[in-house]
């Protein structure tokens, strides 16, 4: 994600009743977009991901009745389960995949979440296992032969380790708050704040950084921090990456610089007097680029 992605524009008469944004401050902090991403994704592409998604569904949705009928048929040859209570085996199983992947990929931004990681791994790779070997077991057994002693016990002792499993992962899930965390990690961070010079540059946006704090945004992020990412988002060009402000400024991840630049555009529609006039910046190496 750059800069420029979701800018939401200082739009005139979009809020009646509003001081309208000065023309020189509008150019100024609208975003630099590049004549080529205005342009519309090409048929072809279109059609091929059309395509793609559509033939992964139908593989995912045949994959899943198969491997469903399977596991049901042998969670019933336990002789543990009768009536419908063999087919909630499946469910078990590939839910937990389903669960564990899910927490994967909402802890894969945060590096303090590792051992959350480690544990939605371990659920991820024992799920995989007991779903591909049970469908194993099942096409080299005998058809309708009781499952030898071993394999039932190990059958059994899926459900209650499913309990465990999507437990634990709920409440990882439910106490994960990506603000706080990055938040909570910025102490780390404080050796990664820009240099003097830029600091100074910094201060000229403090009075909006201040009014952002007044109406009870972003104040888990220092003034000094949300100067320092505006000065970046709205002055510095060529466009720095949100990526790469997050960096400079120690605040974690992308995410945070996104919620700056839409919460300061809110503010800056209402008072516009906060934004400081133009200068030129003297060009440093690596610094706007």
């Amino acid at each position: 994600m750059t800069a420029v992605d979701n800018m939401a524009p200082f739009i005139d008469g979009e809020h009646p009743g509003l001081n309208p944004v000065p023309s020189d401050v509008m150019a100024w902090l609208e975003p630099e977009v590049d004549d080529s991403a205005r342009g519309e994704v090409p048929p072809l592409v279109r059609v091929s991901r059309a395509v793609a998604v559509a033939i992964t569904a139908a593989i995912a949705i045949s994959s899943f009745i198969l491997s469903f009928a399977a596991l049901s048929d042998l969670a019933r040859r336990t002789g543990s389960w009768t009536g419908w209570l063999p087919y909630l085996w499946p469910g078990i199983v590939d839910g937990a995949i389903v669960l564990a992947t899910m927490g994967i990929l909402a802890t894969a931004a945060y590096p303090d979440q590792r051992k959350n990681r480690q544990f939605f791994w371990a659920m991820l790779g024992g799920g995989a296992l007991v779903s591909v070997g049970g469908n194993a077991l099942h096409a080299i057994l005998p058809a309708t032969a009781p499952l030898p002693t071993a394999l039932a016990f190990a059958v059994a002792c899926v459900p209650p380790a499913g309990i465990l499993g999507s437990t634990h992962a709920v409440q990882i899930l439910w106490r994960f708050n990506p603000s706080r965390e990055m938040a909570s990690s910025q102490p780390r961070r404080t050796v990664e704040v820009p240099v003097p010079a830029d600091h100074d540059r910094g201060q000229r946006w403090l009075q909006l950084a201040r009014e952002i704090h007044t109406r009870g945004r972003l104040t888990n992020h220092s003034e000094t921090t949300l100067s320092q990412a505006l000065w970046r988002l709205f002055e510095v060009r060529p466009q720095m990456s949100l990526r790469a402000i997050g960096e400079e400024v120690g605040v974690g991840h992308h995410d945070v610089i996104a919620r700056i630049r839409q919460t300061a555009t809110e503010v800056v529609r209402e008072r516009p007097e906060l934004v400081p006039m133009p200068v030129a910046i003297e060009g440093q190496p690596g610094l706007a680029s």
